[in-house]
């Protein structure tokens, strides 16, 4: 009687784990990745997660532009780490990261988003790095990192970014690391930076900028061009 209570208490322990793991997915402790989770989101089954990772990610397609926070359907609101690089992601809702209040890294490198809008990150107060780079963004709003005071480490590299907002960047007071090399920039507002007294590394490298404005921070810049 003994054993046989032990082989279906491990039984339902095996279920359980294959159940609290979608088909589509890998999951590991802490760590999941996971091919077109949310490429047909209309017809998507609903599927539900174990709770205690922190990690995902996805490859494939990615569909954030329709009205719905998916992170909350699927009860997977406990990411601190989110990797939607490369996934074809080419708008996204304003809401669709709201439900990610501990989120403090996320990447969205090498997608098609042409803007973002200015209520996308407001619910991530703790985001740290966040990545936008290699995306096809010709504009940031002024208000985009307005709750963002924790960001530390941001890439928008290889867009089409024309200009800085002048307070911008006036909230993120940790900031340490900005790339925006290889954008459109023609110049940097002299009050761009004014409040980012942490920042030692700013990349501006193949952009057109003819000329730069003196300010109080003494920040090592790295470009190799004015053109």
């Amino acid at each position: 009687m003994i054993v046989y209570i032990v082989l279906v208490i491990v039984t339902a322990v095996k279920v359980n784990s294959k159940e609290l793991c979608p088909r589509v997915c890998t999951c590991f402790s802490d760590y999941v990745t996971c091919r077109n989770v949310f490429s047909d989101v209309p017809n998507m089954t609903q599927e539900i997660f174990h709770s205690s990772f922190r990690m995902l990610r996805v490859t494939g397609i990615t569909r954030l532009d329709l009205e719905e926070d998916l992170f909350l359907r699927w009860n997977i609101t406990s990411l601190t780490q989110l990797n939607l690089s490369q996934n074809y992601i080419t708008k996204i809702w304003q809401k669709a990261f709201y439900s990610l209040v501990d989120l403090e890294v996320l990447d969205l490198s090498g997608n098609s988003i042409t803007t973002v809008d200015s209520q996308t990150f407001y619910n991530n107060t703790g985001l740290v790095s966040l990545s936008l780079a290699r995306n096809s963004i010709t504009d940031i709003q002024q208000s985009t990192f307005q709750t963002n005071i924790k960001l530390n480490h941001l890439h928008m590299s290889g867009n089409k970014i024309t200009s800085l907002h002048a307070d911008l960047f006036k909230n993120s007071v940790e900031f340490e690391w900005v790339d925006l090399a290889d954008n459109s920039l023609t110049d940097v507002h002299p009050s761009a930076f004014r409040n980012n007294s942490y920042l030692i590394h700013l990349y501006m490298s193949g952009n057109k900028i003819n000329s730069i404005h003196q300010t109080h921070l003494y920040i090592t810049l790295h470009w190799d061009r004015f053109i």
